[in-house]
């Protein structure tokens, strides 16, 4: 049986660029899920979202490469159609008070649609969501 899970952003984001301090601890963890064949579940949101931060962190051409790399990946993107707008608005007002805003909800929408409540981040307001069952790599542990 395959467990899914969300991963964000910030994850891919220190996953790719080698030079920043995070990079090894959550390099780690992202192969491990790999490894064990995690169903990993993105939205187009997260993939515009790292190709912005990879160009403009790296460079259009190192960036680029690594983008590629990353959509080689085997997971499912989930598109932002029409339904998944408007859960992502329901999404929004319903946890702002938390801190999400219109990128998370996209997250949080995408999540409840493919039915999975497991996300590998680093942001504080999506670990505040009562539903969502966090896992932080950089997280240090008690």
């Amino acid at each position: 049986m395959w467990t899914i899970l969300t991963i964000d952003t910030n994850i891919w984001a220190y996953y790719f660029d080698s030079d920043t301090p995070e990079h090894a601890r959550v390099a780690e963890r992202v192969e491990e899920s790999l490894k064990k064949g995690e169903q990993v579940v993105i939205n187009t949101v997260i993939v515009l979202e790292l190709a912005h931060f990879l160009v403009k962190n790296l460079g259009p051409v190192e960036g680029g490469e690594k983008l590629d790399v990353f959509l080689g990946y085997p997971f499912s993107i989930a598109d932002l159609d029409y339904a998944t707008a408007l859960e992502s608005i329901e999404m929004l007002k319903r946890y702002s008070h938390l801190g999400i805003g219109g990128r998370d909800a996209t997250i949080l929408a995408v999540m409840r649609k493919t039915g999975t409540n497991r996300i590998m981040t680093h942001d504080e307001a999506l670990k505040r969501v009562d539903w969502v069952e966090a896992i932080d790599p950089l997280q240090h542990e008690p």
